[in-house]
């Protein structure tokens, strides 16, 4: 392990940990600490939704069954499933029992990244994180205790002295174990419905239409519905609809506004509208869903 002092020197990092539901993973995105730790149970705020991060993350896995699905592709979450999720890499996560997920997340903002890898750049290894991208990786069962052991330190030391300094050690050790136990690597490529994707998110606060979509990626009407089902499972006006109940519900969260503006900030037509939507996904109204998270 490098000396505490010398992490500090090198990185000068700020580093929080949040032991609530975090929600600030906004298709939007707020400007963030460098470095965010944080243990999830229970169903993903993005479940089967397309997403993506302002930040990179490692999502460490407890528990088992279904998968993270990425660049068209489905990635089984298992024990010791260690992942690295580029910023601006779209995913989702489909758990088969979302309720027993149970998960670890590590939140390092980019530019953290890239100051480890030029520290270590004699070693090749570590510029697959730098670039961004996708990495899947299982940890060996033997070595499953040193990884959850690295989590648990975090918390241990939560606001002790050089707390900083040791979850950038921390990082390293991950980076090290997904290096170790890589799978599957998915380059940083913007593919066709990604730019669909980061169309619909850019334009989410407006009226879109799919001729709109088409448009801007340069494909057939046709051929693009077909394969955004195949890519996502979803109709793309049913993909909207569910990017903007999320987009909802971090506002009604996180912010102190009426409905009839969370209706008119995400995109929807009415607000008769948005609350029946609202309310079909959650079975809740949006007023009732902002007073449950209060309590």
């Amino acid at each position: 392990m490098l000396p505490c002092f010398l992490l500090w020197l090198l990185f000068g990092i700020k580093c929080v940990t949040i032991s609530e539901e975090f929600e600030s993973e906004s298709v939007v995105g707020d400007k963030m600490p460098n470095v965010i730790i944080h243990h999830e149970k229970g169903k993903d705020v993005f479940f089967k939704t397309w997403h993506r991060l302002e930040h990179h993350m490692i999502i460490y896995t407890y528990s088992d069954g279904g998968g993270i699905v990425c660049a068209e592709k489905i990635y089984p979450i298992k024990k010791g499933t260690l992942c690295f999720i580029g910023a601006g890499k779209y995913f989702y996560t489909m758990a088969d029992n979302p309720d027993i997920y149970d998960r670890s997340k590590f939140f390092v903002m980019p530019d953290v990244v890239q100051k480890i890898f030029n520290f270590f750049s004699d070693d090749n290894s570590f510029r697959v994180f730098s670039e961004g991208g996708f990495v899947y990786s299982v940890v060996d069962e033997s070595e499953r205790d040193d990884v959850e052991n690295i989590f648990a330190d975090i918390e241990k030391y939560n606001g002790g002295a050089y707390f900083d300094e040791m979850v950038v050690s921390c990082c390293i050790k991950l980076l090290v174990q997904i290096c170790k136990n890589t799978i599957e690597h998915i380059a940083p490529v913007a593919g066709a419905m990604n730019m669909a994707i980061d169309y619909i998110n850019s334009n989410i606060f407006k009226s879109i239409t799919i001729d709109d979509i088409c448009e801007a990626i340069h494909m057939s009407k046709y051929h693009f519905c077909r394969r955004f089902h195949e890519f996502s499972g979803l109709t793309v006006m049913n993909y909207i609809l569910k990017t903007r109940i999320v987009l909802a519900k971090n506002i009604l969260l996180s912010e102190k506004v009426s409905v009839s503006d969370v209706s008119n900030r995400c995109g929807f037509s009415s607000i008769s509208y948005f609350c029946r939507v609202f309310k079909a996904e959650t079975g809740l109204t949006p007023l009732a869903y902002r007073k449950r998270a209060m309590y």
